[in-house]
């Protein structure tokens, strides 16, 4: 996954760069396909906010979080990226039948012959 982190009203450390990536690529055990990120860390006032983006398989996922440290607000908004991308998996793994249709299923065979 390709990370791409921007700060605005303020100048980044290696360290916090190194940090984002690092959390960053914990997302990718909860979603395969996730094809590039963007971190955009904002200085307002005393608070830190933290917008991440993330392009994934037909679709833009985003989060935004705040703190008055910029690791916490980082760390804020990974966590609620594990949780949207935990949610976008389950409903592409969802098998639910659309319009009264069945889903046939190794239950659904017998003697190696669909039933219909």
């Amino acid at each position: 996954m390709q990370l791409k982190i921007t700060a605005r009203h303020f100048d980044i450390s290696d360290d916090l760069k190194d940090y984002a990536d690092k959390e960053a690529t914990k997302l990718e055990k909860y979603f395969n396909n996730i094809i590039d990120g963007n971190l955009v860390l904002t200085l307002d006032k005393s608070r830190m906010n933290a917008e991440l983006s993330l392009k994934v398989q037909g679709m833009v996922l985003n989060t935004n979080s705040s703190d008055f440290d910029v690791y916490d607000a980082v760390e804020k908004a990974i966590s609620k990226m594990e949780t949207r991308l935990r949610k976008y998996k389950s409903k592409l793994t969802d098998k639910k039948p659309r319009n009264g249709q069945t889903i046939k299923t190794t239950e659904n065979w017998e003697n190696n012959e669909p039933i219909e």
